[in-house]
């Protein structure tokens, strides 16, 4: 393992919530509510759209054949479907791997409603990459901040793209870093825990260049301006009790909102 490994291996180890304090957590922290994870009816116009769209095209035009396209840590589906519509695509077919049943069960809904044809797979990668099979394009949206040992998550992303990466490729969204680092000072506060940097899309790109020598194209900006989570949703992130929710909302209004910059990496094989 290279040093760039072993910073974010180290970064994101430290991310994590001390055992006591997830004891005496009255939720799990951890907990996702799949309906929030729905795509939108018309996708946002981004940099990961547009490079998804791009390899899906380029890879048609090499193979004159439809596109398989296969989203890594899915959710509702945003990153996969966004390549696929609503407009003319080459993308003939969506894969969903989650680890969640629920959230598969809106990536599913989804499709259906669009008509365009989908498969799911439920597990986690890389463990279920080879269940995956390979395909032309292979996206994976704002879940590399949740693994710890970053290179064979990303040598299986690499691997699971068909033919060697004639025509296709991989697209990476995710934050410029941790997407909870912003309550950094609120674990200060309610806890007194102190938190280290934490990884950032730099280290994620220096852990390609290292271990796999691929020099990614790299695209920074914005994201629109989301409405920041609740008070009710910060205190089960911080694993306080319901009746410490008045405190955590005072205490949001004391720190900087959530940051709205994103960070797309595109690479083939």
């Amino acid at each position: 393992m290279g040093g760039a490994a072993a910073r974010w291996r180290e970064r994101q180890s430290a991310r994590g919530i001390p055992e006591h304090i997830l004891r005496a957590a009255p939720a799990d922290p951890w907990t996702q509510v799949p309906a929030d994870f729905a795509p939108p009816d018309v996708p946002a116009d981004t940099p990961s759209r547009t490079a998804a769209r791009a390899l899906a095209e380029r890879a048609a035009a090499r193979t004159c054949a439809g596109v398989s396209v296969l989203d890594v840590g899915c959710g509702g589906g945003d990153a996969s479907l966004a390549a696929a519509w609503p407009d003319l695509s080459p993308v003939a077919r969506v894969v969903g791997l989650d680890r969640q049943a629920d959230m598969l069960g809106v990536f599913a809904a989804a499709a259906r409603s669009r008509g365009i044809p989908y498969g799911t797979v439920r597990g986690s990668w890389p463990d279920a990459a080879e269940e995956a099979g390979r395909h032309d394009v292979v996206v994976c949206h704002h879940v590399l901040h949740n693994v710890v040992d970053l290179p064979p998550f990303l040598a299986a992303l690499t691997g699971a793209v068909r033919g060697g990466g004639v025509g296709g490729g991989v697209v990476v969204e995710m934050l410029p870093e941790h997407p909870m680092a912003w309550l950094d000072p609120l674990w200060a506060r309610f806890h007194d825990l102190h938190r280290p940097a934490p990884a950032t899309a730099e280290d994620a790109v220096a852990v390609l260049g290292e271990e796999f020598g691929i020099t990614a194209q790299v695209h920074r900006w914005e994201r629109e301006r989301r409405l920041p989570h609740g008070p009710e949703w910060v205190a089960r992130r911080l694993c306080l009790p319901a009746e410490r929710v008045g405190e955590v909302a005072e205490a949001l209004a004391t720190i900087p909102p959530r940051r709205t910059a994103a960070v797309t990496l595109v690479w083939t094989p």
